[in-house]
């Protein structure tokens, strides 16, 4: 009797353990699902989309947030999606800006979903390691992914130009990693939140 229940406990928890392995091994296929690979090589040409989900006409620094979309269908070699921000014509970032490049003056907005480990607060599209993009393969498909931007308070007012697009970190040293495999160019404006209180109170006149 005593054999008996020590095998049903066995049992249970063998059964518990599975559960769990089948439990994480669904999560992980669930956040994988959005990169397919075909051992197909694709010859047509790559096709990609981006753009920003949450068009509007005007951005509230410190408030709003701008939201970024793309997908792609193609060839690459270890590339992420990500959004390079230029800053308004004679404006700049402060110095302490999260993924400023000090040389262009540029901001990148990374897909951390579309890029391994932990992306550090310098790292940029001119600087990123090399083999971190996830979107790999001769024949790959992506759903759409999406991330955001929040407006800084120290970002300055203006219209703002931002590219939307692929990039490889490939150790290619041929390659500049800097120049987006695909892209669109868009733009957007950010203005304080005082100008928006000051039109909302001329409109209320």
């Amino acid at each position: 009797m005593e054999q008996l229940q020590w095998t049903i406990i066995y049992n249970r928890c063998g059964m518990s353990i599975s559960r769990l392995i089948d439990i994480i091994l669904r999560k992980k296929d669930t956040d994988d699902d959005k990169i397919k690979t075909s051992r197909f090589v694709y010859i047509g040409e790559p096709i990609f989309e981006g753009e920003i989900k949450n068009k509007q006409e005007k951005y509230v620094k410190n408030k709003d947030i701008v939201i970024f979309k793309s997908q792609f269908y193609g060839n690459t070699e270890c590339s992420y999606f990500a959004a390079e921000i230029i800053p308004p014509k004679y404006s700049s970032f402060p110095p302490n800006t999260f993924h400023l490049d000090d040389a262009s003056g540029n901001v990148t907005s990374f897909c951390d979903a579309t890029i391994n480990g932990n992306i550090q607060n310098a790292w940029n599209i001119h600087n990123i390691p090399t083999d971190l993009g996830k979107i790999h393969g001769r024949n790959v498909k992506t759903n759409w992914f999406e991330w955001s931007w929040k407006i800084p308070e120290s970002a300055p007012k203006g219209d703002y130009g931002v590219i939307v697009g692929l990039w490889s970190d490939s150790q290619d040293e041929n390659d500049d990693k800097s120049i987006p495999i695909q892209f669109y160019e868009r733009s957007f404006y950010v203005t304080d939140s005082d100008d928006s209180r000051y039109q909302q109170e001329i409109q209320s006149q």
